[in-house]
């Protein structure tokens, strides 16, 4: 009997400590959604949408806006298209409205939200890591040095956004991920704008004929694949990408077996580059008065290449005209004999 009563003691305790351990879990959970009520509603784009999604519930679907930054005045839609943002780089699954936006949960709307609204400024929220990288870059020094106008993000990133809001403005919100090919296209385009030289040269090499084809996914290097996205360097300097410290490591992310004679390969060649032919002329014109700049001029890769390039499209021009010159030949033969035969069968039948 003791036995049993030992056994039944120690049940007993077990239930018990298992309906604390349920009760103390459910405390839990109910003060964690009294101290923190927003977090049912933090990751939740649903009331949003629900109206900026339909026109009928705007009592405004579009207004002006300036621009914090350059005082720009612009009109803006308020409507959102959900599948193009959804898509965008705005549009992943750990990014929400109020992320950006005030979180409006208890605020009295019934004179609408814009008096608890503030311009948002992307840099500030959560951009100024990369705007410092790109401001404090090569690529905007020489910029400056020249008395060019340095683009600011909007002109890259807004200005690759491919969707339009119903309105026909482009929107920021929608830019594309980096990943997206159709962005990736476009930022060869936008690259391509002020770079010229460069753009006509990478449609000369392999990877700029493949992207040239459509096909721009991450399998394939567009310019800030190699380049970098806003740390732009010189190839000159230590840190850049395409720097002889580090173009080693830049090949081999795509290029596994990459090696020091890999990466030798001209990415930039000037073989359809009638400047570049001028410049060996005239390195060959004043080779008396230059010799060094001979030198310089031919053991550079290019001029090897623009040589190989020059003989390969003689090799086929020889080719192909020999051909045709020998069927031409041909044929003019053909034509002799049928009006030899001609007429000798008409001398027979006299």
């Amino acid at each position: 009997m003791g036995y049993i009563s030992e056994k039944n003691m120690i049940g007993r305790l077990s239930s018990g400590f298992g309906k604390f351990k349920l009760l103390t879990s459910f405390t839990i959970f109910v003060l964690m959604i009294a101290v923190s009520p927003t977090l049912l509603t933090a990751g939740d784009n649903g009331p949003c949408l629900e109206c900026h999604t339909k026109p009928d519930k705007l009592k405004v679907s579009e207004k002006a806006k300036i621009d914090p930054v350059t005082a720009e005045i612009k009109v803006a839609s308020m409507l959102i298209d959900e599948a193009a943002f959804k898509a965008s780089a705005h549009g992943g699954q750990d990014f929400f409205c109020i992320d950006c936006h005030p979180d409006l949960d208890g605020v009295d709307l019934t004179e609408g939200h814009k008096p608890n609204l503030k311009p948002v400024d992307c840099i500030t929220f959560c951009h100024d890591d990369p705007a410092e990288e790109y401001l404090n870059s090569t690529h905007v020094k020489l910029m400056k040095q020249n008395n060019k106008d340095v683009p600011t993000c909007k002109d890259c990133h807004a200005g690759l956004t491919y969707h339009y809001t119903p309105l026909g403005e482009k929107s920021p919100r929608d830019v594309p991920r980096g990943t997206d090919p159709l962005h990736r296209k476009l930022t060869i385009e936008s690259c391509g704008s002020c770079h010229r030289d460069y753009f006509d040269s990478y449609r000369n090499n392999a990877h700029g004929q493949v992207t040239a084809l459509g096909h721009t996914t991450t399998d394939v290097p567009v310019c800030f694949d190699c380049h970098g996205k806003h740390k732009i360097l010189n190839s000159s300097e230590p840190e850049s990408k395409v720097g002889k410290d580090k173009i080693l490591e830049t090949c081999g992310k795509c290029h596994a077996n990459a090696n020091a004679s890999f990466v030798k390969h001209v990415e930039h060649p000037q073989i359809k580059n009638v400047g570049y032919y001028k410049t060996l002329f005239a390195a060959l014109k004043n080779a008396r008065n230059n010799p060094e700049g001979l030198k310089k001029v031919i053991k550079n890769p290019q001029t090897i290449l623009c040589i190989v390039f020059v003989m390969y499209i003689g090799i086929l021009a020889f080719t192909f005209s020999s051909f045709g010159l020998h069927s031409l030949l041909t044929w003019l033969a053909t034509v002799r004999d049928e009006f030899k035969r001609k007429g000798h069968a008409d001398e027979e039948q006299h």
